[in-house]
């Protein structure tokens, strides 16, 4: 993702458009394999080393900001040493045995004498080693070991994503219309909104499909980790062949609409598996033993209410008969969806439809309410499988 101060973009008659590159620019793409290369010959450098390098080459380039954009999403992807325990005690050990030696000296003492006392009380380690480890536990002094390699282009392809991303951790309301797309591409779209743990009201229109999702902007409370969500979800969304999608941008210096579609340079990194499933999904799916009921954490949409649709996170389906119990989870940020979800059911019953609430949710909307439910699940992180199996029974 890239920083506030490294978005770039122009707003005109109240509509936000993100100054996007070409990938295929000579100039930026010999730019780019430089930076890749700087960053290749820097494993097991430290990353103080590593970033002065990139830094330097920034600053160098004729639209500095669209390069430091460039450095900051391979720093993105580098993984440096954690530091070893005890590190502080061993600081604070060595300061005390120079504090010792210092006080020992006679006035008249150089300092190759001191040098040569402070060996000596640090021994067996030698006196260099010791002095290179004593801040190894800083941010700046972990050397790369690891980083995730990628081509010019696709580097390009990732900055022009997240030129569109930052922008999103402002939005009040993100809506997305999918032009006649393939079912196989809307389930990657579906399973990747879950994913990110967001959730959308859905509806068919002809042969579109059309999602629209509260932003962090209407939760403050919850609005930077709900915005990196809602910039996450926005990832998979080039995977539909036509799309349009609209965001209502609102911050402290000014509100305008970020309007997408097809034609923008987007390209995601997502286009080859069928979706992703969140590992607490994953992990319950896997726990999940049960007799009489097997889990599917790949679920098709779900008709709710009198027009709309929902995505659970995962279906319950019974061995014998066949039957289908739907669990689709809300979570601290999803207060809206909730009280829509529970007017759906008001409106359109539907036994085969659980929902999953998170304790802290069920304060804003109304405790008392959701205890008593016979369709909600309450729980705290994660709903367990001994109380999914329990409500599966009754």
């Amino acid at each position: 993702m890239l920083t506030r101060e490294l978005l770039l973009c122009r707003v005109r008659d109240g509509k936000l458009r993100p100054s996007f590159v070409r990938r295929d620019d000579p100039k930026l793409l010999a730019l780019a394999g430089e930076l890749l290369a700087e960053v290749e010959s820097g494993q097991g450098h430290m990353r103080d080393e590593v970033e002065e390098a990139l830094g330097l080459r920034a600053g160098a380039w004729a639209r500095p900001k669209v390069a430091r954009g460039l450095v900051k999403l391979l720093v993105d992807r580098m993984d440096f040493d954690e530091p070893a325990e005890g590190l502080a005690q061993a600081r604070a050990l060595a300061f005390r045995q120079a504090a010792e030696v210092l006080r020992g000296l006679p006035a008249d003492a150089t300092v190759e004498d001191y040098e040569e006392r402070l060996a000596q009380a640090l021994a067996p380690r030698p006196l260099p080693e010791v002095r290179e480890s004593l801040y190894a536990d800083l941010p700046g002094r972990r050397r790369l070991r690891h980083w995730e390699a990628l081509e010019p282009a696709t580097l390009l392809d990732r900055y022009n994503l997240s030129l569109a991303q930052g922008h999103l951790l402002d939005a009040r309301r993100l809506t997305l219309r999918a032009r006649a797309p393939e079912l196989l591409r809307v389930r990657k779209v579906l399973r990747w909104l879950k994913f990110c743990r967001l959730v959308a009201e859905v509806r068919r229109d002809g042969e579109d499909w059309a999602l629209e999702v509260e932003g962090p902007g209407a939760m403050l409370s919850l609005q930077k980790k709900y915005g990196l969500q809602l910039a996450s979800f926005l990832t998979v969304v080039p995977v539909l062949e036509r799309w349009e999608l609209t965001a209502w941008v609102e911050s402290t210096r000014r509100r305008a609409v970020l309007a997408l579609d097809q034609d923008a340079p987007l390209v995601s990194p997502h286009a080859g598996a069928l979706g992703h499933v969140p590992p607490e999904v994953a992990s319950l799916a896997e726990s999940f033993e049960d007799e009489e009921w097997e889990v599917d954490v790949l679920p098709l949409p779900r008709h709710v209410g009198p027009t709309g649709l929902c995505v659970p996170d995962l279906t319950f389906r019974h061995r014998k008969s066949g039957r289908e119990v739907a669990l689709e989870l809300f979570h601290a940020w999803h207060a809206g969806p909730l009280a829509r979800r529970l007017e759906d059911l008001r409106s359109r019953p539907d036994g085969g439809l659980l929902l999953g609430v998170e304790r802290s949710l069920a304060k804003q909307v109304g405790k008392e309410e959701l205890e008593s439910h016979p369709q909600v699940v309450l729980f705290h992180g994660f709903p367990s499988a001994k109380r999914l199996r329990a409500r599966l029974s009754s």
